[in-house]
């Protein structure tokens, strides 16, 4: 393996594939980010309320960077953001009827890409490989709570000098 090549293959695969579901979904005037989140909304939603904090946590992002897309879907008429009856605070999000169409197409797609990606694995191959994934998603994980936690611990410090002089 060479030298500093996992990252690389990562960012590649990664646009392969928004490229792919950009491409397909261009019609519908929907990105291959928006395509997930409405696949995720139309599988959960069956189980319960979904808010803006699920989606951030289902894909790890910033609040700020689900908040934009949330936006631009509500625009672009995929999505409705519903009060909550019980907690007026909370803003439920719910597909519509244009999404819940489009959903069906998206669904089909990502079975593709899915079958594509591991087309030449073996079944036990493609089992590790999800879960090299998924180790590799939680390392990272685990390092953005340390680098936040000493980041955190730096900033008490050097206030903490600054209030002894």
């Amino acid at each position: 393996m060479g030298k500093n090549e996992i990252g690389k293959y990562i960012q590649i695969v990664s646009r392969q594939i928004k490229r792919n579901m950009d491409e397909t979904l261009k019609c519908y005037n929907v990105s291959g980010v928006q395509s997930m989140i409405i696949q995720y909304i139309a599988k959960k939603s069956q189980k319960g309320d979904i808010f803006a904090k699920d989606i951030e946590e289902e894909f790890d992002m910033r609040k700020a960077t689900v908040t934009g897309i949330i936006q631009l879907m509500e625009t672009n008429g995929l999505i409705e953001r519903k009060t909550k009856e019980e907690d007026c605070r909370l803003k439920m999000i719910v597909l519509t009827k244009k999404a819940l169409e489009i959903e069906k197409i998206i669904e089909k797609q990502i079975n593709v890409m899915e079958k594509t990606i591991v087309c030449d694995m073996e079944k036990e191959e493609q089992e590790q490989f999800l879960k090299l994934l998924k180790k590799a998603s939680y390392n990272l994980y685990q390092f953005d709570v340390q680098k936040n936690q000493n980041s955190l611990k730096n900033k008490c410090e050097k206030t903490s000098c600054k209030l002894h002089k």
